[in-house]
Parts: C-alpha cells; structure tokens; sequence
C-alpha cells in the first residue's frame, strides 16, 4: 500500500484589532476550505492606536514564527476611523507596516462598515462610522457585535467578498494572496 501525501498548507499570519475582525477571519478559513489548502492564523490585538497595534502584531508574529514556522504573508486588519485623532495616519501605518512586510488591510470606515458594503448593490456607499452599524441593520435587523463565523457565513457569500474586493484594493489584496480570488 503506497504512503498517502499529506498536502501542507500554506500559512499566513492574521493581526486583526478585535474580536469582529477575528470572526471574519475564521469565516474566509472556512470559504478556503473548498478547494484551497491554507491556515490563516489570526491574533487579537485588542485594540489600541495604530502604532501600538503594529508593534503587538510583529511582537506576536517574531513569537509563533519561532514556534510554528514561517508563513506565507502577514497582514494587520484595522479599521479606518482609528485614524481620527489617533497616534498615525494610515499612511504611516502603511509605511511603518512594511518595514516589518506587514500588509494593512483598512476596513472602510469601520468593520459594521465593510459587512455594510458587502450588501448587494452598496460597494460604493461608505457611511461614516457613526452611521455604519445602524445602516448595516436596515439589511441585517438582526445583526448583533461581534457576529461570528457562522453568521457571516449564514449572511453572506463568496461573491458578495468579491464584488466589493472589486472596489476596495486592501480586500482585493487580501483575498488575492490568500487564494480566494
């Protein structure tokens, strides 16, 4: 009997500001298990200024790339209204990121945000953060913080990633390099 071969799956390292952004990804691991071989090893980072947010990320990225291997990518998930009043702008995340080939990933404005824009037909509409959940619930009445995998997963599909990837660039990235498009 010939020894079965084990695919390995590609790794990438997931720094994402809180629990919402966490059950967003564990809903893409779940989209890339038809078909695709990879683990998306997310960490919570609990918040913060970008600054301290990217300085945690590589601090836990340097630790479990010592325990577990090396990864494909690393990405940091933030939202974008923590640049109001906050210690860096997003360009200077981005900049400060790549020293350490950190990918950012912006959610416009705001993680309720990003779901939002995901509704058919609302890819273009950024509301502004204050707005975000509360239009988010006129398509999803019952949607409560932090939803987790399963909702997402019950609420949305693949194509609604894909349609809004296709104006928002960070998702576009994101879902490129880990094989979902």
């Amino acid at each position: 009997m010939a020894a079965r071969t084990i695919k390995t799956r590609t790794r990438f390292f997931l720094a994402v500001e809180g629990e919402s952004e966490q059950s967003l990804v564990r809903w893409l691991q779940m989209l890339s298990e038809d078909g695709l071989s990879v683990h998306l090893d997310s960490y919570v980072l609990g918040g913060g200024g970008y600054k301290s947010m990217l300085e945690n990320a590589v601090r836990e990225h340097k630790k479990r790339a010592k325990s577990k291997g090396t990864y494909e990518d690393r990405f940091l998930i933030v939202d974008g209204d923590r640049a109001n009043g906050q210690d860096w702008s997003i360009e200077k995340l981005r900049e400060e990121a790549a020293k350490h080939d950190f990918k950012v990933v912006v959610q416009n404005p705001n993680h309720e945000g990003l779901l939002y824009r995901m509704t058919p037909g609302k890819e273009y509409d950024i509301p502004s953060a204050s707005t975000a959940q509360t239009k988010l619930r006129t398509f999803w009445p019952t949607y409560q913080k932090p939803a987790n995998a399963q909702k997402l997963n019950a609420h949305f599909k693949l194509e609604d990633l894909t349609r809004l990837a296709g104006v928002d660039p960070d998702l576009d990235n994101l879902l490129r390099q880990i094989g979902l498009l």
